[in-house]
């Protein structure tokens, strides 16, 4: 599997801090700084404006997209959480208050015939599940994140839920935490079952490989680890970037994966060998907050902190 540089454009006029690819289209979102969501069109001539979504208070960090293609919602440090028709941004579904907490990633559940919603709580110490339809927005509940053992009840720590993730069969869902911890739920029973050890620095995303067996995740230890799911082990660490890891994203057909780094690197690499293939490093000037493949493997996005969005063709 090999990247080429396909299209490059200046997105927004802050730094870009997430990007999501519609599924079933060769459209995708950007979220940025600027309090702003767009998504674009990819051409063979280039990268489209097709909407510029305005709302949120403060700088958009996530923005995600519904499996049926329909439907998207954007996360940001105003404490709301919008979900709104691709196809018409001044369409809202729903728009949630997370207040007092700030919000991190979203995540859409796997499901088409339904719109399930993970948000990370932040300092809720929690990842927050909700239901959308029928005109109404319902909490169906929350995960709480583990905190370490070693310490007493009078003194445990304030968690800090910075990403989450479904698995691709709808069964498991995944959180990453400002201290390293990552922990994985099973959603049919709301049961933790079990914390991924090896991280001691912020996980800020994570995803499950294509065939929801393994986990993912980019933290800033300058590492990215895959665990098996079921037993929560750790079955290999990669490492290359220079700093930390931002973000890491699957390609749909379950052979590679792509990671971004405030190294202002994007590294595609092979599952099955456990290598770094290919290194883009001139690509971008500031640090890799999200790469994003489509939902058909033809192309990888990222964007990062230098305002800008590159697409990759992959091959």
């Amino acid at each position: 599997m090999k990247l080429t540089k396909q299209h490059d454009v200046a997105a927004h006029d802050e730094g870009v801090w997430s990007v999501a690819w519609i599924p079933g289209t060769q459209s995708l979102l950007t979220g940025s700084v600027d309090e702003s969501v767009k998504r674009w069109d990819v051409t063979d001539q280039g990268l489209s404006e097709v909407y510029k979504q305005e709302g949120h208070g403060l700088g958009v960090i996530s923005v995600a997209a519904h499996g049926s293609g329909q439907f998207a919602a954007s996360s940001s440090l105003d404490s709301l959480i919008r979900v709104w028709d691709v196809n018409d941004q001044t369409t809202n579904i729903s728009v949630i208050e997370m207040a007092p907490t700030e919000t991190w990633t979203v995540a859409f559940g796997p499901q088409p015939d339904a719109i399930d919603l993970a948000v990370s709580g932040g300092t809720r110490n929690t990842v927050v599940l909700w239901r959308i339809g029928d005109g109404k927005t319902e909490n169906v509940g929350e995960l709480a994140a583990p905190t370490a053992a070693a310490e007493s009840k009078a003194h445990k720590r304030e968690q800090f839920v910075l990403s989450s993730a479904y698995s691709p069969d709808g069964l498991r869902l995944a959180a990453g935490c400002m201290d390293g911890t990552v922990a994985i739920w099973d959603l049919t029973t709301s049961k933790l079952l079990g914390k991924c050890e090896g991280h001691h620095k912020p996980v800020r995303s994570l995803t499950f490989t294509s065939d929801s067996r393994m986990l993912l995740t980019a933290c800033d230890d300058m590492h990215v680890h895959l665990y098996d799911v079921e037993s929560c082990n750790l079955i290999e660490s990669f490492s290359g970037h220079e700093s930390w890891v931002l973000s890491v994203a699957m390609h749909p057909g379950g052979a590679a994966f792509a990671s971004g780094g405030s190294d202002a690197r994007v590294k595609l690499w092979d599952i099955n060998t456990r290598t770094c293939v290919q290194t883009m490093a001139a690509d971008h000037t500031d640090q890799v907050w999200g790469v994003s493949f489509s939902s058909s493997g033809s192309h990888l996005a990222s964007v990062a902190d230098d305002k800008r969005l590159v697409v990759y063709a992959v091959a």
